[in-house]
This record gives C-alpha cells, sequence and structure tokens, in this order.
C-alpha cells in the first residue's frame, strides 16, 4: 500500500483501524481504476458496481466507528490523486470519492439526529418510526 506520493502507506499508531480499512479501501479502488481498461465489458461493470458500493460502504463504517471528520479527511486526501488522465476513469474516480465523502457525512447527520431524539426522550424507535413514514409518504 502506498500513500499518493508513492511512499508506502503506515499507519501511525493513534490511526483508528476503521481508518486503515479505509484508506486501504481507497488504495485498492484507486489500483482497481486503473486496470479497467483491461477487462471485458461485462466484468467491468461488475468491478465498476462493486467499487461504488464498497468505499461507500467502508467510509460510512469508518465515520461511524471513528468518527465522520476523520473519515472525510482521509477521504479528501485522496481526491484528485489519480495515476492517469483518461477522462473515463478520472470521472469515475471523482463519483468514488464523493460517493464516500457524502456517505461519511450520511453518518455525522444520523448521529446527530439520534442524539438530538434521545435527548428529547423519543429514543431511536421513534426516529426510526419517522424515517420509515417519511420514506412511505
Amino acid at each position: 500500500m502506498q500513500d499518493q506520493e508513492n511512499r508506502p502507506y503506515r499507519p501511525d499508531v493513534s490511526d483508528h483501524p476503521a481508518i486503515v480499512r479505509l484508506h486501504a479501501e481507497l488504495e485498492a479502488a484507486r489500483h482497481g481504476i486503473d486496470v479497467l481498461g483491461e477487462l471485458e465489458d461485462v466484468r467491468r461493470e461488475r468491478v465498476v458496481a462493486e467499487l461504488l458500493s464498497a468505499v461507500p460502504d467502508v467510509a460510512s463504517r469508518a465515520a461511524y466507528e471513528a468518527g465522520p471528520d476523520r473519515a472525510v479527511a482521509t477521504i479528501q486526501g485522496f481526491e484528485g490523486v489519480r495515476s492517469d488522465d483518461h477522462a473515463s476513469t478520472t470521472a469515475l474516480w471523482d463519483r468514488l470519492v464523493l460517493t464516500a465523502v457524502e456517505a461519511a457525512a450520511a453518518v455525522e447527520a444520523a448521529v446527530a439526529v439520534e442524539a438530538a431524539a434521545e435527548a428529547s426522550g423519543a429514543g431511536p424507535a421513534a426516529v426510526s418510526g419517522r424515517a420509515e413514514h417519511r420514506a412511505t409518504a
């Protein structure tokens, strides 16, 4: 694993394991995008779909476990970092980074809603019920 300047990535002792996993996932995605052109169309579509679901999933878990600020900062460290300049891979990378940031930021919003509900005495079940009602309305 290497950071954006091609030096080996060595997690700091203080790095939360979820942040280390997020960094590894982003690094793997960055390298995976580089080989998309070598894949058949069907396989390429599956890899893209996997990237677009796996990276935001890991980002949201990292935000929940280590905090949204740390997760977003890790993701933003990868913004604009591409090893090639093909428009299609750059667009995919930008989309991947954006969805990862959105996933991490959504955790912050969810935590705030849960905290507000608990402070008002409504509890998580009431918040969940309101969310389900809004989703079906």
